[in-house]
């Protein structure tokens, strides 16, 4: 028998919980998997916000992201037992219709005992460089993998742990986590076998977050370079990519560092809203007195 922890975060979105939950509850019912699902909700309202399947809920007033919801999840997995899989999957996906992810998954890391984590590819992949599928063939090695729904083997997570929860924004933390594994023998891979969609238009940031897609993407990037380049230097992307075997397609480390190096400009409208308000006031008060002076 394996057991698998089926761990999905949700933020005052329910519609897509509700969604890709249903759609994993369709997935994996074999004999031989035992699944435990914990629906996680990172701060969300009670109970507009909540998903119908929550598990736990945590506050979370100022949203510390996706990997802190994980971190928490997983500790409340891991309280319940051991598991051999740990699947970590994030609302705003779609799973490819009549399509078993999670079995043919596990089925890919039976295939090789030293995959530490595999993630579906992604249909018309854009931001993820290798995550394309490939037809005739199960699974291909990456330097890295997208965080929208990967399962982890439980050896990794019981001695490696899972990604920094300091990451409040996406970006870099599964960088850092591949050069761990890699470091340590594991590698990474996508199923060719298995696709999901993912709606990039945004589940938290810019909906129910008060912080817009672009603020979110400025913030991440520039926390993604300044961390990996404080604690691994100028050079990361040689440092990561040291350990990569050379059979891993596609190496995003440089493209990476490329990426999170661009400057995006702040809009200070959003970030400091009082200052514009008041500024705005402050006009339409001096108008109203040009106005009654000429009248």
């Amino acid at each position: 028998m394996l057991s698998v922890a089926v761990i999905v975060m949700n933020r005052d979105r329910p519609d897509l919980t509700n969604r890709v939950v249903e759609q994993i509850q369709q997935q994996g019912n074999r004999p031989e998997i035992e699944k435990d699902l914990y629906v996680i909700e990172a701060g969300s309202r009670v109970p507009e916000g909540c998903s119908k399947y929550m598990t736990h809920r945590f506050r979370d007033r100022r949203y510390r992201g996706r990997y802190y919801a994980f971190n928490r999840g997983l500790t409340w997995a891991r309280r319940r037992k051991a598991y051999d899989f740990y699947w970590f999957v994030v609302n705003d996906i779609e799973f490819t219709p009549e399509e078993d992810c999670l079995s043919k998954l596990i089925a890919c890391m039976h295939d090789e005992p030293s995959m530490g984590l595999i993630g579906p590819c992604e249909l018309d992949a854009k931001d993820y460089r290798g995550a394309a599928p490939e037809a005739g063939r199960n699974w291909h090695k990456a330097a890295t993998v997208h965080g929208l729904a990967h399962l982890i083997r439980g050896e990794v997570i019981h001695t490696i742990g899972y990604m920094n929860p300091r990451f409040r924004y996406s970006q870099g933390a599964g960088s850092e986590y591949a050069y761990e594994l890699y470091r340590q023998g594991w590698f990474l891979a996508y199923a060719d076998c298995a696709t999901v969609h993912h709606d990039q238009s945004g589940s938290t940031y810019g909906k129910v977050v008060p912080i817009s897609r672009h603020e979110y993407q400025r913030r991440a990037n520039n926390f993604a370079i300044r961390y990996l380049t404080k604690h691994y230097g100028e050079n990361w992307p040689e440092l990561f990519s040291s350990v990569l075997p050379p059979d891993v397609e596609a190496n995003t480390f440089r493209w990476q560092q490329d990426v999170w190096s661009n400057e995006w400009k702040r809009n200070w409208k959003e970030v400091c809203p009082w200052f514009w308000k008041s500024g705005s006031a402050v006009k339409c008060f001096f108008r109203s007195l040009t106005v009654s002076a000429r009248s």
